[in-house]
Parts: structure tokens; sequence; C-alpha cells
């Protein structure tokens, strides 16, 4: 790891309100309204990002890094150590900085939830080997910061998911152990400030881009334009462990740790209620509505290990064929074909919406020959070639891990 490159990930930028003098007499009566410790959330201005999209344990994630090693053009796939690597549940690969010198200053920005996590997992270094995390630099401080950031449906491209942030709370340090294996750190941060001005905030936000809003609005009439909110936590560089060989500065692992839950892509059996399962238009996803919030994507085809695998001749599409009658379970079809092929190849998969999981093929072998759900004698039952198949046994194998 000798060559490196500045890579823009993302274009980052300070918005300018466009308040009217009403607007900003409504949120300086927000601000006097907040506890003193949440005010440093309205002296910061927003900022803006356009975060690339990556799929971790089943459920959608939204990132960006300032910089990468051997970065590619994003347009063409993502490069060998970007910022998705953080996410990957593999230890054999690592986000790598990609600028001169040990990288002291550059950062990555990764969603965290719309519950503010209990704690944080690091894996620091590159720790695919013994060898290779010595022989690489390693952070020894990150600077953390927290964020509320929302998202208005449909603003996307089509490698980006535009966000606007705004700083929650002060600049917090710590400190990493020079070792492999996970490190666990508490959330530095408040929760109980954090909640009380997310509400705040969002009004905040509909008064300083109410222009706009209603802009979208008269584009696109159905569209829900209720702001999106995510926390986002940035982690930035602030002081390393020098390599033996090389100065990148890399880190194999993150994850977000929720106190008094199981992890978000293991929602079966808690009282979330799916209002609507649809499927986009020509855009490749799979969507669901609960009652917080609308919009959530279930499945991107561009996303799926079956359409990164495609030979340059083929195509796919998806189609959402079937869905449960307690709208828990979808059935969804994935067809191939080549370029002005008459004919095309076609196979399902199931889906676990609660659980935001797809069923494996080690659980569930078949699938040619599924025809939908079927509802008898107070259960949901999966009808395939084979006959029924009980989807109460398909999810205890889904949260025990059993195939």
């Amino acid at each position: 790891m000798i060559h490196k490159i500045l890579l823009i990930t993302a274009v980052i930028m300070t918005a300018c309100s466009n308040s009217s003098g009403t607007d900003k007499s409504q949120a300086q009566n927000i601000k006097n309204s907040l506890p003193d410790h949440d005010n440093i959330s309205l002296i910061h201005q927003w900022e803006e990002l356009h975060l690339r999209t990556f799929m971790s344990k089943g459920e959608y994630m939204h990132a960006i890094a300032s910089s990468e090693l051997n970065p590619v053009d994003p347009f063409e796939g993502l490069g060998e150590y970007g910022v998705h690597k953080l996410i990957d549940n593999d230890l054999n690969t690592a986000w790598v900085e990609g600028v001169e010198g040990y990288g002291t200053g550059e950062y990555i920005i990764i969603e965290a939830g719309k519950q503010l996590p209990a704690g944080i997992i690091i894996h620091n270094g590159y720790q695919k080997t013994e060898r290779l995390y010595r022989m690489n630099s390693r952070p020894h401080k990150l600077k953390l910061i927290l964020y509320a950031g929302f998202h208005l449906e449909d603003d996307v491209t089509e490698i980006a998911t535009r966000y606007r942030i705004k700083q929650l709370e002060a600049p917090v340090y710590i400190e990493l152990e020079d070792r492999m294996g996970p490190q666990d750190i508490e959330m530095p941060f408040s929760a109980n400030c954090s909640a009380a001005c997310k509400d705040s905030l969002r009004t905040v936000f509909k008064s300083e881009y109410k222009e706009e809003i209603e802009q979208m609005k008269k584009m696109c009439p159905t569209c829900d334009l209720t702001p999106l909110f995510s926390f986002f936590i940035r982690l930035e560089i602030a002081d390393i462990y020098e390599g033996s060989e090389w100065d990148d500065t890399c880190i194999s692992e993150l994850a977000f740790v929720h106190s008094g839950d199981k992890d978000k892509s293991e929602l079966s059996g808690s009282d979330e209620k799916i209002l609507r399962i649809y499927q986009g238009d020509d855009d490749g996803r799979i969507y669901a509505d609960n009652e917080e919030e609308k919009g959530i994507i279930l499945i991107d085809k561009t996303m799926l290990k079956e359409h990164k695998d495609l030979p340059d001749n083929m195509h796919m599409d998806i189609v959402l064929m079937d869905v449960s009658p307690d709208k828990e379970w979808m059935q969804v079809d994935l067809l191939f074909y080549e370029e002005g092929a008459s004919r095309a190849e076609e196979y399902s998969i199931i889906y676990n919406v609660k659980m935001r999981k797809r069923v494996d093929e080690t659980i569930l072998k078949t699938k040619y020959g599924i025809f939908g759900f079927v509802e008898d004698k107070g259960r949901i039952w999966l009808d395939t070639i084979d006959g029924f198949i009980n989807l109460n046994e398909i999810k205890e194998k889904m949260q025990t891990g059993l195939d």
C-alpha cells in the first residue's frame, strides 16, 4: 500500500438558509424551548451530503469517506479499500484512508440509525493477519461528532442519496488500544439530549427548506415529503499508531450496538406494524411503509449478489410477486435475460420483512416452483411445488442460524 490517491466520495457543503423573518422567529422559539445542552444543534449550519448506499446485515446503510486508497470511478463500482469495507462483516478487508502521510484528519461519516446506539464496536487496524496489522498504521485516537440527518423521498441520484445533516453536540475524543480483536466503545453522546431535539430539528428543517419542499411537491404531488430522520456519526483520525512498513491508516470493521434490543436486522417478533409493501416505478427497488416511516428500502436489485455477479451480456429485473396476509413475508422473482432475448430465466427468493432479511438457500432449498402464500388454520404457509412449507419453522431457523 504505497501509492495513494485522494478520493472525493461526497460533496459536502454548508447549506444556506432561505428562511423568512417568520421562519427565523420560529427557529428562535424552538431554540428557547430546548434544554441548554441541546442548543448547540441550532448553532451549526446544515451540511449537505451525497452518500453511497451499502448493504450490511441485510439492511441498507449510508456512508461516505473523505478518501480511500486506490479509488475507482463511483459510476463503475466500489473500490478495494472503500468505506463499505467497514460494514461488510469481513476482517480480511478494511477501510484505508487515501492521502499522503498517516491520514490525520481523514474521516468517515456513517448512518447510525433512527435511535442513538448505546455503543460502537471497532476492529482497529488491518486485521487480516497479525503481520498486516503491525505493518499498517491504525488509529490511536478518534474524534467523534454526532449529527441529525434528514432525507426527502426520491432525493437520490444514480449513485448517491442526499441528506442534510446538522451537528448535535460538541466533538468527543476516544482512545483505541493497539491490539487486534474487537474494542467496545460506550456511546459518548447523550441519548436523552438527542431524542429531545429530534422533533424540533425536523420542524427547523421543514422551515428552512420550505421552498425546496414545495417545489418538489409540485413536481411529484403523490410523493410523501415528510423528512426522514437518521443519526449520523463522524469518526475522524486524530492520532495514529505508526505501522512498521506503511503509513496507510486502516480500520477493519465498525458496528453499532443498541441497548436492550436485537440488531435492527432481527426484528422478528417485534410489534412493528407493516402497512404496505410495494415495488417502485422502474427503479429496481421494493419498499415498505410502517407506522413511523414510509419508503423503507427492502430490496435494491443493484445490491443483490446475483446482480453483482451478472455477466456483461446479461440483465436482471426483480418483480414483487406476492405478500403474505400478515405482511411479514414477501416473494420476489428474479428474471435474467440477454438483450433482445424473448425468454428469461426466473426463480424466486423469499424475504422476511420484519427481520429485513432474505431466507438463505441453506434454509429454503426450493427456488423454482414457489406459488405464493396461503393462510390456513391460523398459520401462514409458503405454497411450493414440494407442498406447503411452515413459515414459522423457517423463521426459527433464520433466528437461530440453523439449517
